[in-house]
């Protein structure tokens, strides 16, 4: 689908919000699922927001069965001049990319210079995030977006303890080789980022066919201009069973396809300027195709995706990469017991 088609997504827009500034500072692309739980502390967190400027939230929910919608009308009506709501009345297919339609339907409603985007499970902490990135941005045209730090809590019964998504030492200014030094870069929580609108809108059209939004629209980005880090800790980053990273299954051959698909079209898409990275992730990604739950019990696809990767990437022991990556346990069992016989069969005739 050309990526223009999903500003005309039919959504039950909640019309209730003619009297918002047409051209707010700031727009909240606000994306839920099922997280009647949460939303009332993510929305809430907006809404005591000190600012000098107008924002607006935009609010996209995906067909949400819970009390999800229920709760966006109650405060779109009691917040009339900041809230605009679109309630799907159907989860935007396919399947394998439903949150990122839901984004992308929100994020070309948004008419705000910068661009914020939030998940309905995470909140802001600091009642001055917005302004204080404002500020940066403003003053610092250079810059493509900014990001700050974030807490992350667990609520995944793991047993984790809360940490910060970003170190003492974080970077100050984030280029794009710092976003793509191995594959699954990652170290700016969601909604952590405010950039700039206008250098990403339009986005590519193969922008839509990516399950991941974080990764490629942060690359687009730090192509235009560095990204300046802001050293506070301003968002809640929530992990919880609910959350879209835990519908990512990395053994699985679809999930690894579509990681392909992103850092190749990535990879056009910045002229090819960094092919050599580019070109030593997706080998990895080829290397994680050979033993996916598809392929890894057929001898044949291991060897012809790490034949892939080995054309990607040259490994630092030909041995040992077969031997790792392209026989299953069995297959080197058998294969070492080979050798050795051949060993003992060369010891017997050199005795001779």
């Amino acid at each position: 689908m050309n990526i223009e088609n999903y500003k005309k997504y039919n959504a039950h827009y909640f019309d209730n919000a003619h009297t918002i500034s047409l051209k707010p500072k700031v727009s909240i692309c606000f994306v839920t699922y099922k997280q009647e739980g949460y939303i009332k502390k993510a929305l809430d967190s907006v809404l005591k927001q000190e600012t000098n400027f107008e924002y607006e939230i935009v609010i996209g929910d995906d067909a949400s069965p819970d009390s999800n919608p229920q709760i966006i009308k109650e405060y779109a009506l009691k917040y009339p001049n900041k809230i605009r709501a679109y309630l799907h009345p159907y989860n935007l297919g396919p399947k394998e990319i439903l949150s990122k339609n839901n984004f992308l339907h929100t994020f070309f409603q948004c008419n705000g210079e910068y661009i914020v985007h939030l998940e309905g499970d995470d909140y802001f902490t600091n009642i001055n995030k917005l302004q204080k990135q404002v500020d940066f941005l403003d003053k610092n045209a250079q810059y493509s977006a900014c990001f700050h730090n974030a807490e992350i809590v667990y609520e995944d019964n793991s047993g984790r303890s809360n940490e910060f998504v970003n170190p003492k030492n974080q970077k100050p200014e984030i280029e794009v080789l710092d976003l793509i030094k191995e594959k699954e870069t990652w170290f700016m929580a969601t909604a952590a980022v405010m950039m700039r609108k206008a250098l990403v809108h339009p986005l590519p059209d193969w922008f839509a066919n990516c399950k991941s939004g974080d990764i490629p629209l942060y690359v687009i980005l730090a192509n235009q201009g560095k990204i300046g880090y802001i050293p506070e800790v301003m968002t809640v980053y929530r992990k919880n069973w609910g959350g879209i990273s835990y519908t990512d299954i990395h053994d699985d051959a679809n999930f690894i396809n579509n990681r392909i698909y992103i850092y190749s079209s990535l990879n056009k898409h910045t002229n090819y300027l960094f092919k050599d990275k580019f070109e030593s992730i997706l080998a990895d990604y080829n290397i994680m195709l050979a033993n996916c739950i598809q392929n890894k019990n057929s001898l044949l696809k291991r060897a012809y995706f790490s034949i892939k990767a080995v054309t990607l990437k040259k490994p630092n022991s030909y041995n040992e990469f077969i031997k790792k990556n392209i026989l299953t346990a069995s297959q080197l069992d058998n294969y070492i017991s080979f050798r050795h016989w051949v060993n003992r069969v060369l010891l017997k005739k050199n005795k001779v």
